[in-house]
C-alpha cells in the first residue's frame, strides 16, 4: 500500500540525512524564529516566495520546541500550499484533522530518527519518556526505529 508520510520521510533523510533538529532546519533553508505567542499556539510557518519561516512559542519547553518545529517542517513538505486557514475559508475543517495528524505522525518520525542511537532497545513509552512528549503520542508512532 502506498504511504506518502514514509516516502516523504524517506526522501528526507536521503536529502539531509538529519542528525538534530537545527541543522535540518539549517540544511533545509527554512529560517526559525522564537517569540512570544499566547500559550495555546506552539508555532506556525509563514511561506512568502517559496521561502519558509517556522515561528516557535519561546514559552514552551525544549522538548515540545523541537516537536513543534518538526512539525511546521513536515507542513512544508507534506502539505505545500496549504495551511489551515485555507481548509477554513472553504469550510473544510475535516482536512485540517487529517493535515496535523500527518505533520505529527512525520515529525515525530523524523525524531525517532535523529535520536535512533540514544532510544534502541527503549519501549514506546520509554522513548516518549526520553523525547519529553506526552504519551498521547504513541498513536503517531507507527514506525519503531
Amino acid at each position: 500500500m502506498y504511504n506518502y508520510i514514509e516516502e516523504q520521510f524517506n526522501k528526507v533523510i536521503q536529502q539531509y540525512n538529519p542528525t538534530d533538529v537545527r541543522s535540518l532546519i539549517n540544511d533545509s533553508r527554512c529560517n526559525l524564529y522564537y517569540a512570544n505567542l499566547d500559550e495555546e499556539t506552539g508555532g506556525c510557518t509563514v511561506t512568502n516566495n517559496r521561502c519558509h519561516t517556522i515561528i516557535i512559542n519561546d514559552n514552551w519547553e525544549e522538548a515540545y520546541q523541537k516537536f513543534v518545529i518538526l512539525h511546521e517542517f513536515s507542513h512544508v513538505k507534506l502539505h505545500k500550499g496549504v495551511n489551515a486557514p485555507f481548509f477554513r475559508s472553504l469550510a473544510l475543517d475535516r482536512f485540517i484533522s487529517k493535515t496535523e495528524r500527518e505533520a505529527n505522525e512525520m515529525a515525530l518520525r523524523l525524531l525517532l530518527y535523529i535520536n535512533k542511537d540514544s532510544l534502541n532497545g527503549l519501549t514506546k513509552y520509554q522513548k516518549l519518556d526520553y523525547l519529553g512528549l506526552p504519551y498521547k503520542f504513541e498513536r503517531f508512532l507507527a514506525v519503531e526505529y
